[in-house]
């Protein structure tokens, strides 16, 4: 009877804010507020025109050789036509559909394009017609493994060779001349994040936020580290960031831990969790960091799922400045400037020294909140004065990086589903029916 009697006032006790514990409803004067606020508005620590952005010439870049560019993730201002027209498109595969996601974003290597679809076929195309070279099928060590979803988790090209990873654990070594298969090894579990190459390794992570650093050559294994696992998360996530200079490794994980590594031996050297202070009542509340962190010289600028975008001091792991927003997609850094793309798809300019926004557009992806729903934007890549971002119904703006202002937009004809990749001053957008769509 007693528990009764307490649980009694303390629903009493919840409800007073709203309703007395009588049978009589009292009206409460004055302006409703939501506890829970699910978005946060960006805006512009700065007048319009008060800052004004320089950033660096464009340049001419012949390899987009990993998931987020080179290893670090920092590509600064590319080289592209200033008026973008399609010249070919190619087809690698198996797309997206209610079973299989397509998560792995193609690489630009040797004058070619690779590319994994859902089933683990990677193929390779000329960049200057969309000729196919070759394809090749990976396969599971194991029968039982051939139902296993995404099978193609991501791909990279070091040297002469593509490096593989896969949704059923091989992790494969494959000539990027004629595809052929030079050795491959099978972990035992899923791997859903595109490998991360340089310093002469090879550094993988697997669903359940095992990192490892792997041998080129054969594939041996040369250290691990094992972190805590979220229970929801999303498919896919951030691959680990390299600094060859600095021999550092940022992994992200699904449980929101940013982790910095020695890179020679593995030893764990300062953590940080980008999770958010407050809640909301959105997908946001996910902790997982799917956005590739950015190494520039002592600085790492990591974006979370879960409302926080930081500047961290590489070498003491200490906050230099955040902010209260949340996104999946890669930060771009160029100059003194980071163009960052929100949950909310706001894509704005932040000083990277103080954090501080300097504009702030919204990519309109609908003209109604109905239409809005299921519509996500990917990107921003910056070429040629322009920011590039693609959304998920067939469309692709470009952005000016100096005040905000949506220059144009191109109908693509497909839902782009991944980040646009830029190399030998071509534009290539990704389709989720597994198509490349080559702009120059």
């Amino acid at each position: 009877m007693k528990s009764k009697v307490l649980t009694g006032l303390l629903i009493c006790s919840m409800a007073v804010l709203s309703s007395s514990c009588s049978k009589d409803k009292v009206p409460l004067e004055g302006e409703r507020i939501a506890v829970l606020q699910s978005k946060t508005v960006l805006t512009p620590d700065y007048a319009p025109g008060e800052v004004q952005i320089k950033l660096p010439k464009p340049k001419t870049n012949d390899e987009w050789s990993q998931k987020g560019g080179n290893s670090y993730h920092s590509m600064q201002h590319l080289m592209s036509s200033d008026k973008l027209k399609e010249k070919w498109s190619s087809s690698f595969g198996s797309g997206s559909s209610k079973r299989d996601f397509l998560i792995a974003e193609p690489v630009i290597a040797h004058n070619t394009v690779f590319a994994i679809d859902v089933n683990a076929v990677v193929s390779a195309f000329r960049i200057d017609n969309g000729k196919r070279l070759w394809k090749r099928k990976l396969k599971p060590l194991n029968s039982k493994d051939k139902d296993v979803a995404i099978k193609g988790a991501g791909i990279a090209v070091y040297g002469d060779r593509v490096y593989a990873t896969t949704g059923f654990g091989g992790i494969f070594s494959i000539d990027v001349v004629n595809g052929k298969v030079v050795w491959k090894k099978y972990i035992g579990t899923p791997l859903r994040i595109a490998p991360t190459v340089g310093g002469g390794k090879i550094f993988v992570q697997t669903i359940d936020n095992m990192i490892m650093a792997l041998d080129p050559k054969n594939g041996q294994e040369i250290w691990k580290h094992k972190s805590d696992v979220e229970a929801t998360t999303f498919v896919g996530g951030a691959n680990p960031t390299y600094s060859e200079e600095l021999d550092v490794l940022l992994a992200a994980f699904n449980n929101g831990e940013l982790r910095a590594f020695k890179a020679s031996t593995g030893s764990p050297l300062w953590a940080d969790y980008l999770v958010a202070r407050k809640r909301t009542n959105s997908l946001s509340n996910i902790n997982s960091i799917k956005a590739n962190p950015v190494i520039d010289k002592d600085k790492v600028y990591a974006l979370g799922n879960n409302s926080v975008l930081v500047a961290i001091d590489l070498r003491s792991g200490m906050r230099v400045w955040e902010r209260e927003v949340g996104g999946t997609n890669q930060p771009w850094l160029a100059g003194n400037y980071l163009y960052v793309l929100t949950n909310d798809n706001d894509l704005f300019a932040v000083d990277k020294t103080n954090g501080k926004i300097i504009w702030n557009t919204n990519i309109p992806v609908a003209t109604n909140i109905e239409d809005k729903v299921g519509v996500f934007v990917s990107g921003p890549v910056l070429t040629d004065n322009r920011l590039i971002v693609a959304t998920s119904n067939g469309y692709a703006f470009s952005v000016s990086p100096y005040t905000g202002k949506i220059l144009s937009f191109i109908t693509l004809g497909e839902d782009v589903v991944l980040p646009p990749i830029v190399g030998h001053d071509t534009v290539i957008f990704t389709s989720s029916d597994a198509e490349l769509i080559a702009f120059r």
